[in-house]
């Protein structure tokens, strides 16, 4: 891929990349990033439930905006506007599995590099969806499949210390923007930074600010899925 200069996102005031922590536990994850040059894989296999499938996939916001994606063009189209656009390469997932929604998958980042994260985070709600979705899919045939959260909301309500306590400058940030947040193993937020596990980043969109507290939530809207391979 042609080298792409990393651009700010459109709002300057946006702390991009200011540490933040969500408590969400940590279990094993369930997507593999690799290559797919293994025989073992059939072009023209419906996947079914049991099979294990490779995938490209691009993760969009709840508006719409893509996130992280293994389509390059993609990538370097969303750079041009001056959007932050993370790239991955393709995930190895099962077909039909589901594990628990707070699961934690870790997803390898290509583009840019990460400092101080372990790669970039996908619940098991997420994956669970993609896994669902894939169900009855060929090779080559691209899916949009929209996310489900059941009863969560995933929002994060701070107040003015807490917010200032995980790295965001109260003072300076707006509803609307994009912070990163830290997927970890502790049930809880911790303040200062503190944590002994290297967190997987997740973007969390500041959805309402009153003068001493903020809210903040860390939902996705869907992944365009298209299946490349399919075993099993």
């Amino acid at each position: 891929m042609k080298q792409t200069q990393q651009k700010s996102p459109k709002n300057d005031g946006t702390p991009w990349m200011k540490w933040a922590y969500v408590g969400v536990a940590l279990l094993v994850a369930v997507a593999m990033v690799g290559t797919y040059l293994s025989p073992m894989f059939d072009s023209s296999q419906k996947a079914q439930i049991g099979n294990t499938a490779q995938i490209g996939y691009t993760i969009r916001d709840e508006n719409g905006t893509p996130i992280i994606t293994t389509d390059q063009n993609l990538l370097s189209s969303e750079y041009q506007k001056g959007n932050l656009v993370l790239l991955a390469n393709g995930m190895e997932i099962p077909v039909g599995g589901v594990v628990s929604g707070e699961n934690v998958a870790v997803i390898p980042v290509v583009y840019p590099e990460l400092s101080g994260f372990s790669g970039f985070g996908l619940l098991g709600f997420e994956t669970n969806a993609i896994s669902e979705g894939l169900v009855g899919m060929r090779p080559g045939e691209t899916k949009v499949i929209s996310f489900s959260y059941g009863e969560n909301d995933f929002e994060m309500n701070l107040s003015e210390e807490d917010a200032n306590g995980i790295g965001l400058n109260f003072t300076e940030v707006s509803e609307g923007d994009l912070v990163p947040l830290g997927l970890t193993a502790s049930p809880e937020i911790p303040l200062g930074n503190e944590s002994n596990t290297t967190p997987a980043l997740r973007f969390g969109k500041i959805i309402v600010k009153n003068p001493d507290s903020l809210v903040i939530a860390h939902r996705y809207g869907s992944a365009e899925v298209t299946l490349n391979a399919v075993a099993g």
